[in-house]
């Protein structure tokens, strides 16, 4: 990516070198990133370099060392040494000391590569901007707006993911705090759920919420496992697949925890009995929170809804 670029008309040579006008050295502070160029000003300004800001303009030395240079932009040597060797940037050699001397081209140069790298655009694209039509350009950043598009939606959707396992936590703990409260049950059907489903696995994946047991106060050692699904969704499932749909029932809502060890022993009838105390019970439903230690201990987290039955209020 070659420049040929002189400073313009309002332009002439000063004390310490040559003086870039005003619009020159906004396209230069505008071309690189503010952060990299305000730190970069300030080193150059505390190390007592010769090129400073006056009210819109830069005073600049003929050349530059690539230490200069790293400082000025806040860029990595290493840097500057990769772009070299890909032939972005070309600066030339002292014949006499071999070391790299950047001319004000380069800096414009390099000013541009750090515009587009602040596109995200690759290297090799880069190369190729100054020999494209405005049409290619076009085209080409359209392109990048519909690959951040893709990417913002992909990092919403990973964001969404985290406030489901933050919500999970919040509820652990409102459990913790309130134990034994009467709520509505967020659950409208569950349906059987096999790890050899692919696609309901992926649901489970996306969302381990849905993942739910089903069980009745009469036998708790027998359960169902399957996956929650909206009430809209209830008729692409076959009755066969249909493990419980919601009814008029009222719920207890407590939190069960089973240990993640042999047998896995949980709380379950501790719970069960404590509400029984007030209320006759029918179905358990239990939705997955999370996996977490406990007072040393592995432990699956569940929120579990206890179906209590109507008029069972026991005096």
């Amino acid at each position: 990516m070659q420049h040929e670029r002189k400073t313009g008309a309002g332009s002439k040579k000063g004390l310490y070198g040559f003086v870039i006008d005003e619009k020159t050295a906004l396209r230069i502070i505008k071309a690189s990133t503010e952060t990299q160029m305000q730190e970069g000003a300030r080193g150059m300004l505390a190390s007592g370099n010769k090129s400073v800001f006056l009210k819109g303009a830069i005073i600049m030395k003929k050349q530059f060392h690539i230490g200069e240079i790293s400082e000025f932009f806040n860029l990595p040597a290493s840097t500057l040494r990769h772009w070299e060797s890909t032939g972005i940037l070309t600066p030339k050699k002292n014949h006499e000391n071999n070391y790299r001397e950047y001319t004000i081209e380069d800096f414009m140069n390099l000013s541009d590569i750090i515009f587009y790298k602040s596109l995200g655009l690759p290297l090799k694209q880069i190369q190729t901007m100054e020999q494209s039509t405005p049409e290619e350009h076009s085209f080409l950043l359209h392109e990048k707006i519909d690959e951040l598009v893709q990417q913002q939606q992909e990092l919403q959707h990973r964001m969404q993911k985290l406030r489901n396992h933050l919500n999970a936590i919040d509820t652990l703990n409102e459990l913790k705090s309130h134990p034994f409260t009467e709520v509505d049950i967020d659950t409208d059907c569950i349906v059987s759920f096999d790890l050899g489903e692919i696609k309901k696995l992926r649901q489970y994946i996306e969302n381990p919420y849905l993942y739910s047991r089903v069980q009745h106060s009469e036998h708790i050692q027998s359960e169902l496992r399957g996956l929650t699904i909206p009430s809209e969704q209830r008729s692409l499932f076959p009755d066969t697949q249909v493990l419980w749909e919601k009814s008029r029932h009222r719920y207890i809502a407590c939190l069960m925890k089973e240990e993640v060890t042999e047998g896995f022993p949980n709380n379950l009838s501790q719970l069960l009995s404590q509400i029984q105390k007030t209320y006759r019970t029918g179905f358990i439903i239990s939705r997955f929170l999370l996996r977490a230690k406990e007072n040393g201990k592995l432990y699956d987290f569940y929120k579990t809804f206890v179906e209590i039955e109507e008029d069972s209020y026991l005096c």
